[in-house]
């Protein structure tokens, strides 16, 4: 239960016993006069309503618990109020039957009243109930289980609720609640962040109200019971505009991926003064070619609909353009004037091939453009995600494509009567999958006239056919950028004094300057290389004509730029250069500069040499500055450092890595010894050895232990199916990970879990970690120990061994990387040859039986052979065939398995319980079901 819902439920309670309370102790005058009647009514109707109130706001508490098992200290508060609303419900009764209707009667107090009704044994027995309540609601139980429910909450401070004379003690407490949703609605930037902030103030300012003054010189200032009323329903509104603040929150938290920024982070801003053009109104085709008129961007951001395409060649800027096209103050002018009085909305998504799953695919799209979207406009959460919106997770499941999809599809149908929306994508020759996909969902955006896109990519066919005739609303980048360039160039080469000087005496200086943009053809990277090069030929004073040769060796082509690059390094770097390229090449994200760092080491099993030993901090940052310097001696033009990163300077030299040439090359020149899967397990465990635990936290790590320790594992699969594995490098892993485990030190709390190591150093969880990732080499060699394991039926981390090697765990809880290997038919006759059980019974089914249920519907034959090995193994190895099991196996076997493939299986089953003497499995069946009818 969230601090928000228990306060409130606390708060209803509060104003429950103390209305209460003061009406049976008769200080609630009623009248004294015939002529009070109709005031008392309308008095008696208000504390009615105000009663019902109390009494259904929360009629069921416990749904403001979370999926988790309730507290001790939770149910005692949701007891609590159900006690005191029963109390409630019968003094509503009484209002109802006290309202005056004969005003011969005068009653000077509630009390009075209450005589007519109840005797004054019954009066009694209710105060004494309402005692019981009054202590409860005071006892340190209570307290204690608003503290133990908030403790539950990592984004919020523990509060501490007192009642009866003093309403709530712990005002400071609240107010840090308060102070937390405020801070992660500014760090997310959601545009409610003043509301959350200026509620503070609210509730802290009721909560004073609701507060008695101790001080004996103004008990005179204790709040009216009417005051009393009004600022308790002020704060249950209070309160609940709170938690809808804090549902928006918990939603907005699950749309954000750890990557949703960084390719927009990375792309240079634009050079000044460059690319003003676009929100020039007079461009038109004649500018370039042709008579067609292009309609300029500026008048399409005002007036049009649909898409809007720009073009370009590789390294023309595109991407840099639409990071200064979607953070321009002009861009928004214009899209508020096409927008009117409706609201604007804008997003923006930069696919990257280079990245992440999410970076290149349809799913990290469609996540970022809602995450972006709901932040600025957070009332449409509920309408469009009330699944999400209305959990009562702590943790909101991950999202699916489809649920994500949804979501925006019912965003179209239920806002654009009130907001209208621009998204700007860049790069959809990056999109990993079918282009003609992401363009049938873009053109589906933007069939509803409220939504429109600017898009950028290569000008390859697809996007041609798509939208090259879209009625002029595209550019082509490249035969735009002149002045640009000649900005670019001149703004560079200036920075050097001696250019600036020459320039003055001797013309062919700008000659200099108009050669290169005429050999650039539009290409910005390209422009970027030479003037590097030209500038360091200034550096070492070449003149006018060595600058010329300079220029005119280099290449116009990227691909064959960057092969001169190459052949430009010397000779004595040559091996070294290629591994670097290699390493990052292959790399499974963005390299860091330590795992960079043993590039040079001549020992292939650095790591096993190296003994556990964080570097202090002064250590790290000297390896990280010597590493990079190194990097830029080998590599320069073709890789960039920035702070602990390695980057290619541009996909272009991706690309060009990846020609079979250039592989072929690059091989050759890293040396016969050299495998990038061994080098990664071995920079891994370096990294992990010598990562620094000053002050208990790791300084200089972008990476949790659990993403270092499973990529490590992905390449020793790797290495292991190629049998190159040195089976020395996992035993040697166990100790520096162990090492940190025992201090605790973790960049995320889901770190151990994923090790198997959530309570502690367990015995075997590299065992356990080995059979997950199907490292069948490893089990083989370490057989005695798994036999021993085997016998001792060892659970690591609530599983067994070949509960794991079957995936029958809740892979979600330990937060696997993407795209895991399939199951490995081997592994699993290893560990049936080392004597491992099919018919362990985890869950009151055999782990068989289990395997099989769980396989999915809709596989591919392919896919679906390794269950049915699997199978086939378990059954041959003594898997249990008993009637009931049979039973519940063959509905999933109908449901996911072909006709042939049932009766193969069923085949199987019936043929083993013959060898074993259990007669025909459709007879087991009819005896069974006979003997169970006999029983009942």
């Amino acid at each position: 239960m969230d601090p928000l819902s228990a306060l409130g439920i606390a708060s209803n309670v509060i104003q429950l016993v103390e209305f209460s309370g003061k009406l049976i102790a008769g200080t609630t005058e009623l009248y004294t006069s015939i002529d009070g009647a109709k005031r008392v009514n309308r008095e008696l109707e208000e504390i009615t309503a105000d009663l019902t109130q109390i009494c259904t706001e929360y009629a069921n508490p416990q749904n403001n618990m979370s999926g988790r098992n309730a507290s001790d200290s939770e149910i005692a508060l949701v007891a609590l109020f159900r006690s005191c609303k029963d109390l409630g419900q019968e003094l509503l009764a009484v209002l109802q039957s006290v309202k005056v209707k004969d005003p011969r009667h005068k009653w000077s107090t509630f009390r009075q009243a209450l005589r007519s009704a109840w005797k004054e044994g019954k009066i009694r027995e209710y105060e004494k109930r309402l005692e019981h309540s009054q202590i409860a609601t005071g006892h340190s139980d209570i307290t204690g289980s608003l503290d133990e429910i908030a403790a539950d909450y990592q984004d919020f401070a523990a509060l501490s609720l007192y009642t009866g004379a003093q309403i709530l003690e712990g005002q400071s407490s609240v107010a840090k609640v308060l102070d937390s949703l405020a801070a992660s609605h500014r760090r997310f930037e959601i545009t409610t962040m003043n509301t959350a902030a200026s509620l503070r103030k609210d509730i802290l300012n009721t909560l004073h109200g609701l507060q008695p003054n101790s001080d004996k010189e103004n008990q005179d200032q204790v709040p009216t019971p009417r005051v009393e009323r009004h600022l308790a329903l002020q704060l249950l509104a209070l309160m609940e505009e709170a938690r809808n603040l804090s549902n928006d929150l918990k939603v907005i938290k699950s749309l954000k991926f750890s990557n949703i920024s960084e390719r927009r982070t990375r792309i240079r801003d634009a050079h000044p003064n460059t690319f003003e053009w676009l929100f020039d109104e007079t461009i038109t085709k004649d500018t370039v070619s042709g008579a067609e008129r292009i309609i300029p961007l500026l008048e399409w951001l005002k007036t049009k609909n649909g898409v809007y395409w720009l073009s370009g060649k590789a390294g023309s800027g595109k991407s840099t353009l639409m990071k200064f096209l979607d953070g321009h103050w002009k861009t928004e002018s214009a899209l508020r004037h096409w927008a009117g009085p409706k609201t604007l909305v804008t997003a923006s998504f930069f696919f990257w091939n280079l990245g992440v799953d999410m970076q290149k695919s349809q799913e990290g799209l469609l996540r970022t453009l809602l995450y972006h979207v709901l932040r600025q406009v957070p009332s449409l959460i509920r309408v469009v995600c009330p699944v999400h919106w209305n959990s009562d997770e702590l943790e909101q499941p991950e999202w699916t494509q489809p649920e994500i999809s949804k979501c925006l599809h019912e965003l179209r149908k239920q806002s654009l009567d009130t907001t209208r929306f621009c998204f700007f994508i860049d790069g959809l020759d990056e999109y990993e999958g079918s282009h003609g996909d992401i363009i049938e969902l873009i053109n589906g955006f933007t069939s509803t006239e409220g939504i429109k896109i600017v898009i950028s990519s290569r000008p390859w066919n697809v996007f041609e056919d798509a939208y090259g005739h879209n009625s002029g609303q595209s550019l082509q980048l490249q035969e735009l950028t002149r002045n640009d360039i000649t900005c670019f160039v001149r703004d560079n080469l200036e920075k050097d004094r001696d250019f600036s000087q020459l320039k003055l005496k001797d013309r062919r200086y700008e000659d200099l300057v108009q050669e290169i943009v005429e050999r650039a053809s539009g290409v910005f990277l390209w422009v970027f290389l030479v003037v590097r090069s030209l500038r360091r030929g200034f550096s070492n004073s070449d003149t006018v004509s060595e600058l010329q040769k300079r220029l005119r060796i280099l290449p116009t082509e990227l691909e064959v730029y960057f092969g001169h690059m190459m052949s430009t390094v010397e000779k004595v770097y040559h091996e070294q250069a290629a591994r670097l390229l290699l390493i990052c090449f292959h790399a499974p994200r963005s390299l860091s500069v330590v795992t960079a760092s043993k590039f040079d080491d001549e020992n292939i099993n650095f790591g096993l040499a190296t003994k556990t030993h964080p570097l202090d901090t002064d250590e790290y940052d000297h390896l990280i500055k010597i590493t990079s310097k190194r990097i830029k001696a080998r590599c320069t033009d073709l890789l960039e450092v920035g702070g602990n990163e390695v980057n290619f300077l541009h996909r272009t030299v991706y690309e060009f890595l990846d020609l079979p040439d250039t592989r072929r090359l690059l091989i050759g020149r890293a040396g016969k010894d050299f495998d990038t899967n061994n080098y990664f397990c071995n920079t891994t465990l370096y990294h992990i050895k010598t990562l620094p635990t000053t002050g208990g936290k790791m300084q200089y790590f972008d990476q949790p232990i659990d993403d270092l320790v499973n990529e490590f594992m992905c390449h020793a699969e790797e290495l292991d199916f190629q049998s190159k594995l040195d089976y020395r490098l996992l035993d040697d892993l166990v100790s520096p990970v162990e090492f940190h485990r025992r201090l605790n030190i973790t960049y995320r709390q889901r770190s151990w879990p994923s090790l198997f190591l959530e309570s502690g150093c367990e015995e075997g969880w590299m065992i356990v970690l080995a059979l997950y990732y199907g490292i069948d080499g490893y089990i083989r060699i370490k057989g005695e120990y798994v036999q021993s394991l085997i016998k001792k039926k060892a659970i690591v981390s609530r599983h067994s061994l070949l509960a794991v090697a079957l995936r029958l765990i809740k892979e979600d809880e330990y937060h696997w990387p993407e795209n895991r290997t399939p199951f490995k038919p081997c592994i699993i006759a290893t560990l049936l040859e080392l004597g491992a059980s099919p018919n362990e019974c985890p869950k009151k089914l055999p782990i068989w039986c289990a395997f099989l249920m769980k396989m999915p519907k809709d596989l591919s034959s392919d896919a679906k052979r390794p269950y049915l090995t699997i199978a086939e193994l378990l059954l041959r190895n003594g898997a249990s065939l008993s009637p009931t099991d049979y039973l519940k196996l063959k509905p999933a076997l109908l449901r996911c398995c072909s006709p042939e493939e049932t009766t193969y299986l069923s085949g199987l089953i019936e043929n083993e319980m013959r060898k074993r003497k259990r007669g025909n499995p459709v007879a087991s069946l009819r005896k069974y079901f006979v003997g169970r009818a006999k029983k009942g």
